[in-house]
């Protein structure tokens, strides 16, 4: 295996606005009682990977006796994957809501989008309702031998870092304080 490969990653990059569009999409499909998922894409520095590309990819959410459950069709996975072959961009992490808790179940394990070794997936919970808190999430990483292994929160806070990429607000001025 390569040592640039993803299984090297030590640190995950995502700017604020990244995150934003996966939660607004996915508190969407909430307030319709239905999971949503995210991607992200970027590329690799060191062992740093960088999130530059949101992709929120045609998808059927539906509810089951068994429960809520989305489905990406693999035409528009192959699209998908031409996109990012053309862009040199890498898929690193997917991003899906839970209606309550934030866990990993028997068929995110069984049925994920990312399934490279080193690859992230993440959960939400509460369809991602409220503000953007990564301290709620739960991060996972695929590793060899382990499978799916949600990192503890110290592993998350080291791993996970989220960048303000939001241009500060203007200064205001004395004069400007009265309006």
């Amino acid at each position: 295996m390569s040592t640039t490969g993803l299984l090297t990653i030590t640190s995950f990059h995502l700017p604020a606005s990244h995150a934003e569009k996966a939660l607004a999409h996915m508190r969407a499909a909430g307030k319709k009682g239905l999971e949503g998922v995210a991607l992200w894409a970027g590329v690799i520095d060191g062992t740093a990977f960088h999130v530059q590309e949101t992709i929120i990819p045609e998808q059927v959410a539906s509810r089951t006796e068994q429960g809520l459950l989305y489905v990406v069709e693999g035409e528009e996975l192959h699209r998908i994957n031409r996109e990012l072959y053309r862009s040199g961009l890498r898929l690193a992490a997917q991003i899906h809501s839970h209606p309550g808790r934030a866990y990993h179940s028997d068929t995110d394990d069984a049925f994920p989008i990312v399934a490279v070794l080193g690859g992230i997936s993440i959960v939400v919970p509460n369809f991602a309702k409220g503000p953007l808190d990564v301290n709620a999430w739960a991060v996972y990483r695929l590793l060899p031998d382990w499978g799916w292994t949600e990192l503890r929160p110290k592993e998350k806070r080291e791993f996970l870092h989220l960048i303000n990429d939001k241009p500060p607000a203007p200064a205001r001025r004395w004069y400007q304080l009265w309006k």
